[in-house]
C-alpha cells in the first residue's frame, strides 16, 4: 500500500515541478521514518479529515523554498519573506490536492484544510509524552506514527514530501 502512496506523491509532486515549476526534479527511494525526528528549516503541511485521516506536508530548507518562490513568482527573491510563505503553503497545497484524488479512490471523501508554513531556527518544541526538545538550527517534527517519505532533489537542493496517515475506526 505504501509503494502506492510514494508513487503517488512522487508523480504529482514531478508533475508539479516540472510542469508548473519549471525546475527538473529527482526522486530517491521512499522510506518509513518512525519515532525519528524530521529536521528541517521549512515544513508546508496540508491536513486532511475522513475515514484516513492524516497530513501530507513538504520539508525543505529555507534556501530551496527561496529559490523555488522564486521560480513561481517569476521574480528573483533572496529573502524569506511571507511571498516565500505563501509559496510553499500552495505547494504543499497542490500536492495534497492531487495525493488527495487518488486516496479518496480507496479511502472515500476527504476534506483538506488550508496550507499551514512553520519555519524557524533554535525553537522549542514539546515533543510526544510531554519531552521537552531544543532544536538548534532546525524545526523537528514529532510523531507517533510513521511518515512515509519521499525524497526529491533539484538544483542539488534536497527535499522531502512526507504522508503521515492514520487509519479511524469511524
Amino acid at each position: 500500500m505504501m509503494e502506492t502512496f510514494a508513487l503517488d506523491i512522487t508523480e504529482s509532486t514531478k508533475t508539479l515541478f516540472e510542469t508548473m515549476i519549471m525546475m527538473d526534479l529527482n526522486h530517491d527511494v521512499a522510506s518509513m521514518a518512525d519515532n525519528t525526528q524530521i529536521k528541517t528549516d521549512v515544513i508546508g503541511m496540508v491536513s486532511f479529515t475522513g475515514k484516513c485521516p492524516g497530513v501530507i506536508a513538504l520539508f525543505c530548507s529555507k534556501t530551496f523554498s527561496i529559490k523555488v518562490a522564486s521560480k513561481i513568482l517569476m521574480s528573483e527573491l533572496n529573502d524569506f519573506t511571507s511571498d516565500v510563505k505563501d509559496a510553499i503553503g500552495e505547494i504543499a497545497n497542490m500536492i495534497a490536492g492531487n495525493v488527495k484524488t487518488k486516496l479518496i479512490a480507496k479511502y472515500g471523501d476527504m476534506h483538506l484544510s488550508i496550507p499551514i508554513v512553520i519555519t524557524g531556527e533554535g525553537l522549542s518544541i514539546t515533543a510526544v509524552n510531554n519531552h521537552p526538545m531544543v532544536a538548534e538550527t532546525t524545526l523537528s517534527c514529532f510523531s507517533k506514527e510513521p511518515w512515509l517519505m519521499m525524497p526529491f532533489v533539484s538544483n542539488n537542493e534536497k527535499f522531502s514530501v512526507g504522508l503521515l496517515l492514520r487509519e479511524s475506526n469511524k
